[in-house]
This record gives structure tokens, sequence and C-alpha cells, in this order.
């Protein structure tokens, strides 16, 4: 498949050429910065929210799948930031729409939502599914809801056409500090290799969240665009505290370490349990999770003590 990235300088964006690749898919990863040029594709900058830049690229390359990853990815950046998380999140998304509409391409788009936009669930209504209602409750969740209704309205035309992932926390080797895991594990892998004071600084452990790698996220996404219709929820389908998730880490990286809770890290209002159901992507894509929790979280230790 003739394959589009926006956004592929990102975490996901990386390991998702990786994949594509792998599949033999003709692969043009594009970035507001200028992607690494060790991708193994063809690479060029693109600002989502300009309109010529874009139907440029469309027009030339003519995409049979636009994988949609750009945009804000961090929650409280969005909080900061609600104007920039719109331009990013929905202006973008829509001018990638309706840049594909004019030009009548017949690509299907696999937009990046998340599961962020479910809001907070009542345990009795826990796992979450597609048919939840969505109740987004930051910044963040409602950019990703809007860019949603975008993909809808475009959807009825027929042109481009729509399939819509709802992540649930994802992790791997290569995930930005400012992510929990890596946080952790970049703490610890400096630890280890002692360039750093035995103090692990976080924030709030008693939320829990479902944990799902990468490597399984992106091979959901080809699978959705080549058979995918509507929205599918990519999950573990398991809660796990983030306190165990910081306990499987100093397990693996066989530290002895103190403990402190830093204000800047706790976040404003937060979800205190999310996890959700992916019957749907295993009935309809053939879809599973492969790696394991511990598998995860060793290759993400492993990947600090290489840097």
């Amino acid at each position: 498949m003739r394959s589009l990235v926006t956004g592929a300088a990102g975490f996901v964006g990386q390991h998702l050429i990786s994949h594509l690749r792998e599949c033999g898919d003709e692969v043009l990863a594009t970035d507001l910065l200028m992607p690494r040029s060790n991708l193994g594709c063809s690479a060029q900058m693109l600002d989502i929210c300009d309109p010529d830049a874009c139907a440029k690229v469309l027009n030339s390359f003519k995409p049979e799948v636009i994988y949609h990853l750009a945009g804000m990815a961090f929650v409280p950046d969005a909080e900061a930031n609600f104007e920039k998380a719109l331009r990013a999140n929905v202006l973008g998304t829509s001018i990638i729409y309706r840049m594909c509409h004019l030009l009548e391409l017949r690509c299907k788009i696999v937009l990046i939502s998340s599961a962020e936009v479910y809001g907070v669930i009542q345990a009795q209504d826990l796992p979450i599914t597609e048919l939840t209602p969505l109740r987004p409750m930051n910044n963040y969740s409602l950019s990703k809801a809007m860019g949603e209704l975008v993909a809808a309205r475009y959807e009825r035309t027929g042109c481009p056409r729509s399939v819509i992932i709802r992540p649930f926390n994802h992790i791997g080797p290569g995930q930005n500090i400012k992510f929990v895991s890596s946080a952790f594990a970049a703490q610890l892998a400096r630890i280890a290799k002692g360039k750093s004071s035995n103090v692990v600084e976080v924030g709030n452990l008693e939320a829990k969240r479902d944990f799902c790698d990468v490597r399984d996220i992106v091979r959901a996404y080809r699978l959705a665009a080549e058979n995918g219709e509507g929205v599918y929820n990519l999950c573990s389908g398991q809660a796990v505290a983030i306190q165990s998730l910081l306990d499987q880490l100093i397990e693996i990286s066989k530290t002895k370490v103190k403990i402190v809770q830093n204000p800047d890290r706790m976040r404003g209002p937060e979800i205190p349990v999310l996890y959700g159901s992916y019957e749907k992507a295993q009935r309809e894509l053939g879809w599973t999770p492969r790696y394991s929790l511990a598998e995860s979280l060793s290759d993400i230790f492993n990947y600090w003590m290489e840097q």
C-alpha cells in the first residue's frame, strides 16, 4: 500500500514506519520537523495546518492510506495551551480531510484518537467498549473528540473514508520521558549506571491504566487500514496501577531507590481507572496484544540503559 504518515518523527510514528516497511508498503513520512533520515523511506517536512502544503503533498504522492498521527499528544500540554491543541488536533485534522475531499482522493484515513475521549467511567460500566458514550473531561480529550467529528463529517460523503482508533496508554522503547513508563525507566537507568542519586521522582501512583505495547498498537493500525470499519479500541483489557508499573521497573533495574512524590509531576483532575475491551478489534481485525507488560517494561528499561 502507498502509505502517508503524518507525525512520523514521533514515538509511534517511528515504530509504525518500521512495521509498514516490514509489510512491504511504500511509505512517505511527514512531520512538522524533518523526519530522521534513517527511517528507510521517503521523508519530508509538512505543516498539517498549511492547506497548500497538504494539497501539494497529497496530490503528488496520492496515498492509498493516510495514518494521521500528527497532533498534540501530551495531556498537560493541552491543558497549558488549549488554542495550540485545537490547532494541532482539530484544524490540522480538518485540513487533511478537506484536501483529500477536494482532490477526490479515494484513500482511507486511519485517524488516531485516544481512549481519553471516554472520560470518567463508573466501575459498573467497565470495561470500556466502542459503544461507551464520550465524555471528554480535559482539553486534550475534547480536542480529540472534535477530531473524530471531523472524520464523521467526511465519512458521510464517502471521500475520504475513515477508521478511528482509540488507543489506550501505549508504551515502548523510545517514548518521551514526559510519559510515565519512560519517566520511571530513564530515572532508574541513570541510577543503575551510577549517574544519579537513588531518588525516583513520581506523580500520582494510584491511578490505574490499561497499558499496551506500541509494537502491538502499530500492527493494529495497519490491520485497520486493510479491513477496519468504524471505531476500534486498542488495549490490553487490564487495569494496572501506576504503582505496580514502578515496582516492576524497580525489580527489572535491580536498584534500591527512594520514592519521592514531586508536585510538578502531578496532573490536574485525573480519571482514576481506565481500561477497555479489544473484543471488536479481535473479532474484525484478528488482532490481540502479543507483548506482555513485563516484556515491554524490560525493553523500555534496556532502551534507557543504552542512552
